[in-house]
């Protein structure tokens, strides 16, 4: 149940309105999240803006995006998260298995090592915020540079997410 009200987009104001009646065209539903955000506009646009960048085009499989998604919200305990991106992961036609696997993250043998390097980067950065320096190189060995920050913006984007949903009730 969430924690503060919810504004709709027919009553939202300003610049969340016209979020809000984007969402709502491309996708046919604004999320409830959304509409708590939106007590903020400038925050909601900033977080979607930052979304789209980091769950956009890249070097990273958008696939596996959401299974970093899925992990670290599992992490977080931020169940809507888990299963908005679960739901999402599907759509992108993510293996039955890995999406299990993302239970387990690095320790599931559904993934490859390049995998399991890009999990444990998501595992650590979540839970301690500080990557140690060998899941560090273990990225070196299989991600050039701009994929690094690519993974460390997936996953620093979905924990923001994590945060604000887990504190306000969703």
């Amino acid at each position: 149940m969430p924690r503060i009200s919810l504004i709709e987009p027919a009553q939202a104001e300003g610049s969340a309105k016209r979020v809000m009646e984007g969402l709502q065209k491309q996708y046919g539903v604004v999320i409830d999240p959304v509409k708590a955000i939106a007590h903020k506009p400038e925050l909601l646009r900033s977080l979607l803006s930052l979304t789209a960048v980091a769950d956009g085009p890249g070097e990273i499989d958008p696939g596996f995006k959401e299974i970093l998604n899925v992990r670290a919200s599992i992490l977080n305990g931020c169940h809507f998260c888990t299963q908005m991106h679960s739901n999402m992961a599907r759509a992108h036609k993510v293996p039955a298995d890995k999406l299990q696997g993302a239970k387990e993250g690095s320790a599931s043998a559904a993934f490859d090592e390049k995998e399991k390097a890009a999990l444990r980067l998501c595992e650590e950065s979540t839970r301690n915020v500080k990557v140690s320096d060998a899941a560090f190189e273990g990225l070196k060995a299989h991600y050039s540079e701009a994929a690094i920050v690519e993974l460390l913006g997936v996953v620093g984007a979905i924990n923001m997410w994590n945060r604000l949903m887990v504190a306000l009730g969703f």
